[in-house]
């Protein structure tokens, strides 16, 4: 495990992509389970506070420290096991997005969830309930995480699979170590009818517990190790952008994709099913315009669109 205490040392560590910077007393880079444990029981006893440390490409300065240690899990980058069969992966929280991907492509499998930034790290995709623009389709990070390891700010170290703790009459109750039980009552805040939110923390009528620390922001414990859902690689992509000369027609068009792209899944016929619609107003196009003149001068808005596609859906779309 390398400490650093010299700020020239560790000054990268006071700031993320928000360029917001804080301060600390030390950075720790754990390589074991164990001395993640360790550090946050010993910071637990001395009432310092702790924050974790990912890739830091967030922009909301979620990873910046205001005080007290900070925990990269840099050095927990490895895959430890990826079964083409039951379509499951599990890694460590440090695994780079980019590098997963590169992986489970070349076994011909699909990890779904996309956020912009790939040099992103898999903790902290599950720590924001990261998603990305084919979230309209395939939903966010949650969707796909089947079980995870945890440490919690007192040390215990613990593992929850999908399933197997479930709340009731809006309490949760958590086995950890030895026996020992936190129990737990859960925010009654409804949540919005959206196709992503990362706003508090999750709720539902029945909340998993692996749910409840998705999306918590590294305040609940810390995610150490994921095991995560595959699908099966897509034959390709169809995509395109579609220029608008006012906003009403654009959003007719939304409403139209939206309303097929959801019968064609429920039904499975063959129409759009559209993975992603990004929108882009007036000020965007303008503003990217400098580097594509291609742009339709007369243009006021603008949908890009993606969709799966096999020898089935190509020629139809």
């Amino acid at each position: 495990m390398q400490i650093k205490t010299n700020r020239d040392e560790f000054e990268n560590y006071l700031r993320d992509a928000s360029n917001i910077i804080g301060h600390a007393e030390k950075v720790f880079i754990p390589e074991t389970v164990k001395e993640v444990s360790e550090i946050l029981s010993e910071a637990n006893a001395r009432k310092i506070p702790i924050t974790i440390a990912g890739a830091r490409t967030g922009t909301v300065g979620g990873a910046v420290p205001f005080g007290g240690y900070v925990i990269s899990l840099e050095k927990f980058d490895k895959v430890l096991d990826l079964d083409k069969t039951r379509k499951v992966a599990r890694v460590q929280a440090g695994v780079l997005l980019r590098d997963f991907q590169k992986l489970v492509d070349a076994e011909k499998l699909f990890y779904p969830p996309d956020p912009t930034e790939w040099s992103c790290q898999i903790g902290g995709n599950i720590a924001t309930n990261a998603s990305g623009a084919r979230s309209f389709k395939y939903g966010s990070t949650r969707n796909y995480v089947q079980s995870i390891k945890v440490a919690l700010a007192n040390g215990d170290v613990f593992h929850l699979r999908r399933g197997e703790v479930l709340s009731s009459d809006g309490s949760i109750e958590i086995e950890v170590n030895q026996g020992n039980k936190i129990r737990a009552k859960l925010p009654t805040y409804p949540q919005p009818r959206v196709r992503k939110n990362t706003s508090g923390y999750f709720t539902a009528s029945r909340v998993d517990a692996v749910d409840l620390f998705i999306g918590s922001e590294g305040t609940l414990g810390v995610v150490l190790e994921a095991e995560l859902k595959l699908l099966d690689k897509p034959e390709s992509f169809f995509s395109g952008i579609v220029f608008f000369e006012n906003e009403s027609d654009l959003l007719a068009c939304v409403s139209e994709a939206r309303k097929r792209s959801f019968d064609s899944r429920n039904s499975m016929i063959l129409d759009i099913n559209a993975t992603l619609l990004e929108y882009f107003d007036h000020q965007s196009l303008k503003f990217i315009s400098r580097k594509f003149p291609e742009i339709p001068n007369n243009a006021n808005s603008a949908l890009f669109f993606e969709q799966e596609t096999n020898e089935k859906t190509e020629d139809y779309l």
